[in-house]
Order: C-alpha cells, then structure tokens, then sequence
C-alpha cells in the first residue's frame, strides 16, 4: 500500500496546502484531462444551472472511451476521453440536462481541466447511464461541508477551505477519483482524497503539475474553520473516513461548492 501510494503520488497532482506553513505538500493524483498539463487556467464561464439534480444522471465511459461532442446530433465529436482515469477509476461525467434529437437522447456534460465548467454533449448510448443520491456540499463563508443521502443530512463538519489568493471555485464539481491513504493517515492528504474534476482559477500549475482541487484529510483538526489551502477542502480524518467510506459515495458524488448557505 505504501509503495502505491507513493508511485501515485509522484504521477499526478491535487491542489492542497500544508496544514502550517507556506511550503507546498508533495503532489498527489489527479484525473485524466484532455487538457494538456501545462495549460493556463482562465476564468471559469460560470456554474452551469443544471436542469437535472446534481448526482440524477451519471454516464460511465465504455470500453472504447466515451466521445463527446459540441452540439447534441453534431455529426463528429470534437475530443474523444478514455475509459479510464490516469489512476484506474472509470471516466465519469456528469449530466446537468438532457435533449433529444431524432428519438436519441443527448445529455449536456461539464468537462474535465481547465477551465472549469466546459460544457459538451455525449450520447447516452455511449455510456452506462447510472445515478446516487449521495452528495457533498460545501459552503464557503461558513466553512462547512455536508453529506446528504437520499436527501437526508448524515454529516456535518467544519472545514479548511482556499485562502483569498486561491480561493475554492465555486460551482457543482464531482468525484473523479476516491484515494484511500488509510495507510499513512497522517499524511498530507490524509486518510483520502477525493479527487474532483475542477481545477483552481489561480494557479498555472501546483508543484509542476496540473492544479486539480478535492476534498481530502489532515491530522490537523486544530486548522478547522481557516481559509489556508490553494484551493482544497479539507476535513478531519475520521470526518473524511466517514464521509468517503459511506455507501454511496464514490465516483460520480455530486460536490457543490456554495458561496455561502444563503447564496
């Protein structure tokens, strides 16, 4: 387990900071993109506003990838993703509305990278079409994060979000990857991570590498309530533990990040 966790540690990079200091943490996986690695963030055109519940409709890539397309019944895709992302997980896109075009359904999709919320359209016949109830909600001004199944709320618990200069985008995001460092808990990212498809909208790139956002551990619970990471959502281990090893929760867990409760 140790020897994984370190070989993918090297390869792919989360966006997160040391609980103290301003050193930056070893880099930590990241999802598949088709963007390239060294590509600029620029400012996200805005959250989409889904016309399905975050979580309703899941598309699993197939064996031949998933294609995705600029419009529904567009004739060509305009980028092809691959069944799997860079650490084994299957690709997962989220669907935020869904059209018809001569009796085939098409779901409107959020993409992977930068910039965040990228939109395109893929086939439902291209995927395993699938849904949860599970979602994870975080809420900025009262540094806050919630995990609701089937609509009931089963945890509440405060959180460490981006400071000012990198602050935690704002939008519906999900799950890309679940990362399971139970072995080292007291780790940078503790006990998991909990990759998500967003990237930060300030940083070119985290420790040479794409700087992907996710929710993850620390050891650090005394950092709870402060706006101190690049980006990233952290929470306790137990919390974390809790939250990632609750049935339901996995690939494709909706996580909406909120101004505030009342926005």
């Amino acid at each position: 387990m140790a020897a994984a966790a370190s070989l993918i540690i090297v390869t792919v990079v989360l966006v997160v900071l040391l609980t103290q200091g301003n050193d930056p943490e070893p880099v930590a996986p990241a999802a598949s993109s088709p963007s390239p690695a060294t590509a600029r963030p620029s400012p996200s055109p805005g959250p989409a506003v889904p016309e399905v519940a975050p979580g309703e409709i899941l598309l699993e890539a197939g064996a031949q990838g998933l294609p995705v397309f600029d419009s529904p019944g567009a004739a060509e895709p305009s980028e092809e993703l691959g069944q799997w992302s860079a650490l084994g997980s299957r690709t997962t896109l989220m669907g935020f509305a869904r059209e018809s075009v001569d009796g085939e359904e098409w779901v409107q999709v959020e993409l992977l990278g930068a910039p965040n919320h990228r939109t395109g359209w893929v086939r439902a016949a291209d995927a395993t079409v699938t849904s949860t109830d599970a979602r994870i909600d975080v809420y900025l001004a009262e540094r806050e994060v919630e995990l609701t199944v089937g609509g009931e709320v089963s945890v509440l618990s405060e959180a460490v979000i981006g400071e000012d200069v990198s602050p935690t985008p704002l939008g519906v995001f999900w799950v890309t990857d679940v990362l399971d460092f139970t072995a080292n808990p007291s780790g940078v990212y503790g006990a998991y991570a909990l990759g998500l498809n967003g990237w930060s909208e300030t940083l070119e790139e985290f420790n040479g590498g794409v700087p992907q956002i996710a929710v993850h551990g620390t050891d650090q619970p005394d950092v709870m309530g402060q706006a101190v990471s690049n980006g990233c959502v952290r929470l306790p281990n137990e919390v974390v533990t809790e939250i990632a090893e609750t049935e339901g929760v996995g690939v494709g867990t909706p996580v909406v990040v909120h101004a505030s409760r009342g926005a």
